[in-house]
């Protein structure tokens, strides 16, 4: 009776990097990981930099999810059975195709590829930061852009490998500066728009 062996110890989920650590990457081989934690760096810096991060956009998708959902859930617990009440049902899976196309023909506008939007800052009508690297390259490109017009940005392409140390370590003191480069730059391109 009862157990021949011994329970299994529990593996410990990885903990969450704590903020003044560095940023370590433990695979050198896999992109998204490099490409995640160059954006990661790259969106403190700019927060740092005194810019917000506008969370309204993120308030309105959730939003328009949360109608999506109680859409899809109206017509699956609504009163009635179906034969009788399929009008409702129809109506309700049309109203979650609309709401979830509105979510995201909205984030792709307003968003687009960027990871970070700011919100209005020192004159400027904000940032779009954004980041691109092709598969199979070790080119990174960082994009800083303005907000009310995505056409007028800043790009700086850089090779990953000048950025992480061999045991997965990210430079971070290097990247700093050439973020704060980049940012420079795009609050010169907004200012020369502003005159």
């Amino acid at each position: 009776m009862g157990r021949s062996k011994p329970a299994k110890p529990v593996k410990q989920q990885p903990e969450e990097p704590v903020p003044g650590e560095p940023v370590q990457v433990k695979n050198l081989y896999e992109a998204g990981a490099l490409k995640q934690a160059l954006d990661d760096a790259a969106r403190e810096v700019v927060l740092d930099a005194g810019y917000d991060e506008d969370i309204v956009i993120s308030n309105i998708k959730i939003g328009l999810g949360i109608a999506a959902i109680g859409s899809a859930l109206i017509s699956q617990f609504g009163p009635g059975k179906f034969p009788g009440n399929w009008w409702m049902v129809f109506t309700c899976v049309v109203a979650y195709l609309i709401l979830t196309l509105l979510m995201n023909l909205y984030s792709w506008k307003v968003e687009g590829e960027a990871f970070l939007v700011t919100r209005p800052f020192r004159g400027s009508k904000g940032l779009r930061v954004s980041s691109r690297m092709a598969r199979y390259s070790d080119e990174y490109v960082l994009a800083m852009a303005d907000r009310a017009d995505p056409t007028r940005e800043v790009t700086r392409s850089v090779r990953i490998p000048d950025f992480f140390h061999a045991d997965g370590y990210l430079a971070e003191a290097a990247w700093r500066e050439v973020v704060e480069k980049l940012l420079g730059e795009a609050g010169q391109l907004q200012a020369k728009k502003n005159d």
